[in-house]
């Protein structure tokens, strides 16, 4: 019979994921990396604290935690970023492949602050073909991982995001919708929704849509289990705004600018927030924390950008106040209760911050490249934030800062 020590050692092992010493911090993954003692130094990570811990716990703690899932939400929001729902064991995935380059970043999603993939574009001969990239070491050096090969020449009609729930489920999506269950080695259709998936989003073990409507007005919130696609339609409200989640709880906005709750029970209409504006966008900041942007005043390049907060999920609102006017809101997020990122965009690109709720501002990031969309913005933990600069020069932006300030992120083997 093997010991203690021994089995501990083969579980830790095949969990190879949750703990990876010597982790470079982010600011050393960065395109210009300081050459100074600071960034040749190398930081052990929370990781590293934990697995030093684990050693001195009973096999059955360590099993029980070690089958519990992190999960971030890369899209308007911070994610749970606390134990999701079982669901099995974790899987390797496909081999890591030689990443093109000149990959182009157009989506992100993280799973930890060491595991994500990135979705973008890669030159094949004299084309272009869409490309997946998964980085196993937060950043530190990124490998291609195969797509489906219908999606491989971009298309209008194809896929446009990437998200994963864990290790193994995970969704190429816009306005078609790709799903894998065993980390990306295998790749299905799932049976079309009857219209364009427009927003995407996992958490708590749930994964929701919103599955847009023939004219393009509103869209039906379907959700299934992560681990299979057994999608089906909640309730019957319609939505706008595109989903966030915090754990088992999420929010999103309908077209009359109505916040609309989701859980467990299905949906619930919590009420309109902004009075005389359109909500712009909305964030589940934790699980009775909700944020909007309400948008008024619009003119050339610029907006009035108010945020509200509600802290009993979205039944009463008060103001937090306004962000900076250029540009239009295309994004909201949430590095706590109290800390929120609006990216903006117009002729330029911005990201504002408050660290106080809204009372004060700063313009944290500007991109002055013609108004670059700015998407998939989010919070990893309180402290790392990642967004997408989109064309005509695409860049993965990161934070180590809750937002603070924003640099690019190389991709390279």
């Amino acid at each position: 019979m093997r010991s203690v020590e021994e089995r501990l050692r083969q579980a830790l092992q095949e969990r190879a994921d949750g703990v990876v010493p010597d982790q470079p911090a982010w600011e050393d993954l960065l395109t210009r990396p300081d050459p100074g003692p600071a960034a040749r130094g190398q930081r052990l990570w929370l990781a590293v604290a934990t697995a030093a811990v684990v050693l001195l716990v009973p096999l059955f703690v360590v099993a029980r935690h070690m089958s519990r899932t992190s999960h971030v939400n890369v899209n308007g929001g911070q994610g749970d970023v606390g134990p999701a729902a079982p669901t099995g064991p974790a899987v390797a995935g496909p081999p890591d492949g030689s990443l093109a380059a000149g990959f182009s970043p157009a989506s992100i999603t993280r799973i930890s602050l060491r595991v994500g993939w990135a979705l973008g574009t890669s030159p094949c001969g004299p084309a272009v073909c869409t490309a997946l990239a998964r980085t196993r070491d937060g950043g530190a050096t990124w490998h291609s991982v195969p797509v489906p090969a219908p999606v491989l020449t971009p298309s209008p009609n194809g896929i446009s995001r990437v998200r994963f729930a864990n290790a193994s489920d995970g969704w190429l999506f816009g306005p078609q919708v790709w799903a894998t269950h065993d980390g990306g080695a295998n790749w299905h259709q799932v049976t079309p929704l009857g219209g364009p998936v427009t927003s995407l989003e996992a958490a708590g073990g749930r994964v929701w849509g919103l599955v847009g409507s023939a004219a393009g007005v509103s869209a039906t919130v379907y959700a299934a289990p992560v681990a299979s696609d057994d999608w089906q339609p909640v309730g019957s409200g319609a939505a706008a705004i595109g989903i966030s989640l915090h754990g088992k709880v999420g929010y999103a906005a309908t077209p009359d600018g109505a916040v609309i709750a989701l859980g467990p029970a299905g949906i619930e209409e919590r009420g309109a927030p902004c009075a005389a504006a359109s909500v712009a966008a909305v964030v589940a900041a934790s699980d009775s924390d909700v944020a909007v942007v309400c948008a008024a005043d619009p003119a050339a390049g610029s907006s009035t950008k108010t945020l509200l907060l509600s802290h009993n999920g979205g039944r009463t609102w008060s103001t937090g106040g306004a962000a900076p006017r250029g540009g239009q809101t295309s994004g909201l997020s949430a590095a706590s209760t109290h800390t929120f990122v609006v990216a903006a965009t117009s002729g330029a690109s911005y990201l504002y911050r408050t660290a106080d709720g809204g009372r004060t501002w700063k313009t944290v990031f500007t991109d002055n490249g013609g108004g670059a969309p700015l998407t998939d913005l989010g919070f990893t933990d309180p402290t790392h934030g990642v967004a997408v600069l989109g064309p005509p020069s695409p860049k993965l932006l990161v934070s180590s800062d809750a937002g603070a300030t924003w640099k690019a992120q190389a991709f390279g083997p």
